[in-house]
């Protein structure tokens, strides 16, 4: 289980309490969980997809080069050429 360590206040109308009280109630879990799972689901779970989503973009965008011909040459060249850099 994490170990929750950073605090956050928050401050909430009378009806948003209630409705959260009522939630947290019926799925039988503490409003803080509820609050946490929340957090989870829609802010940070959207930063990771837009995250992955530029990092596509950013594979997709990267200048096409063309598949070698013979591919044993080809590795024997980039397996010489990356231990002789050292």
């Amino acid at each position: 289980m994490p170990k929750y360590l950073k605090k956050v206040q928050v401050l909430l109308t009378e009806t948003q309490y209630k409705n959260l009280e009522e939630i947290a109630s019926t799925q039988k879990k503490k409003l803080g969980t509820l609050v946490r799972e929340a957090v989870e689901e829609y802010h940070i779970k959207k930063k990771k997809e837009r995250e992955i989503a530029e990092a596509a973009d950013r594979i997709l965008s990267m200048p096409e080069v063309p598949a070698p011909e013979n591919w044993e040459e080809w590795e024997k060249e980039y397996l010489e050429n990356k231990y002789s850099c050292r």
